[in-house]
């Protein structure tokens, strides 16, 4: 398993108000409740054009009444002085945004992030909606979402994949839909990706990463759990259970998983690990 090196020591602020400016450091020269995460990322066969490229990852954004738009142009300022070659944003910009107004706010905040190569993102349960908790979407609002990240610039992918291209190389991001809501389409997402080419995939929610085997992908990046270990077994809340993958570093097989703590969180009180920027190296 790959060590992670923190490129800051962060000071805990406390869990209540960590959504807000006082959490980050644009410079991050100063204490911080954020924390900045490396890590070495070695993929086999990754052409030599990309060894040593930045792939910054954020999740979980959570913009709403509880997490402040100031915290977030604070995090987006931090990513950017990281100089990134590329940022992976992996779902949940929104807490189940009803009127829409949070989601032109996220919208125009993250068309803020500087990358040498290109934003590449896909959606989490919270950007189809509130019905998302019950399996369902709501279009209007999800379409929005998509509508205006794209026009900024953003390449959405939502069970689809892309393919990067530096000095006549490949690596392909594939960007699937969320498991909650039954829109994860891997055979979908995969079928014009080559066997023998490295893929990185964005997954919102980790519990997808055990139907990843059948396809050609050596890294998984996801979020959705905040750090916290434990969750509802069900959707009625009526028993907890452990999460299988629920932060860092994860191995199975031939392919990794990597679980971001996201930067927002849940509610005005939710018991979140500290909030991540991840910066992988890539080897």
């Amino acid at each position: 398993m790959n060590k992670h090196r923190r490129y800051i020591k962060g000071v805990a602020f406390g869990n209540l108000g960590f959504c807000t400016s006082y959490a980050v450091d644009q410079q991050g020269k100063g204490p911080e409740w954020i924390e900045v995460v490396g890590v070495d990322l070695h993929l086999p066969d990754l052409p030599e054009s990309f060894q040593g490229k930045r792939l910054i990852q954020i999740s979980d954004l959570h913009c709403s009444r509880t997490v402040s738009v100031k915290y977030l142009t604070r995090c987006v300022q931090r990513v950017n002085s990281l100089d990134p070659d590329f940022v992976l944003l992996t779902g949940d910009y929104v807490t189940h945004d009803v009127r829409g107004k949070y989601r032109e706010r996220i919208v125009n905040l993250v068309a803020d992030i500087e990358s040498r190569y290109g934003i590449y993102a896909c959606l989490g349960n919270h950007d189809y909606g509130i019905g998302s908790v019950l399996g369902s979407w709501n279009n209007e609002l999800l379409f929005d979402l998509i509508d205006g990240l794209q026009a900024k610039g953003i390449n959405l992918l939502r069970n689809r994949a892309e393919e990067i291209e530096i000095d006549g190389k490949h690596l392909w991001f594939v960007g699937l839909g969320d498991v909650w809501v039954k829109d994860f389409d891997p055979d979908r997402a995969f079928a014009k990706v080559p066997a023998d080419e490295t893929s990185i995939t964005l997954l919102h929610n980790p519990d997808g990463f055990r139907h990843m085997a059948p396809y050609p992908t050596h890294m998984v990046l996801s979020g959705h759990t905040h750090g916290v270990q434990t969750t509802f077994a069900d959707r009625r809340g009526l028993r907890i259970t452990t999460r299988p993958y629920h932060a860092g570093m994860y191995r199975s097989a031939n392919r990794s998983l990597y679980v971001n703590r996201g930067l927002g969180r849940l509610g005005s009180f939710f018991l979140n690990s500290r909030p991540e920027i991840t910066v992988f190296t890539l080897r």
